[in-house]
């Protein structure tokens, strides 16, 4: 009877720490799985940063145009005269001397 008892105690034994190796278990996957996902450097924070990577991309290149046009403008401005007077005239509504410029103004309907 003895052996019976000391069996059945030392199954409840094995039970108990099956039972708190596996509380252990999940309670440690839960939290890999939370960091995984909420973490400072989990999939959610992932996910926000490759969204602000693409908006930052999408403004530099649309900036890149932008210098690229500036570029070649600043480039005609150098070496094309005739582009140069054109710029003045329509920037800064220069004359040359003896020309009459006619300004016209419409009115909406």
């Amino acid at each position: 009877m003895r052996r019976f008892a000391l069996k059945e105690q030392l199954k409840r034994e094995q039970g108990r720490r099956m039972k708190i190796y596996i509380l252990l278990l999940g309670l440690i996957l839960i939290t890999l799985i939370y960091s995984f996902l909420f973490g400072n450097m989990g999939y959610f924070k992932y996910r926000e940063l490759k969204k602000n990577e693409q908006k930052l991309l999408t403004e530099i290149n649309q900036i890149a145009k932008g210098n690229n046009t500036l570029k070649q403008e600043i480039d005609l401005l150098k070496r094309d005269q005739d582009y140069m007077e054109k710029y003045a005239r329509e920037k800064f509504g220069l004359v040359k001397p003896g020309e009459m410029v006619f300004q016209f103004k419409y009115e909406e309907k």
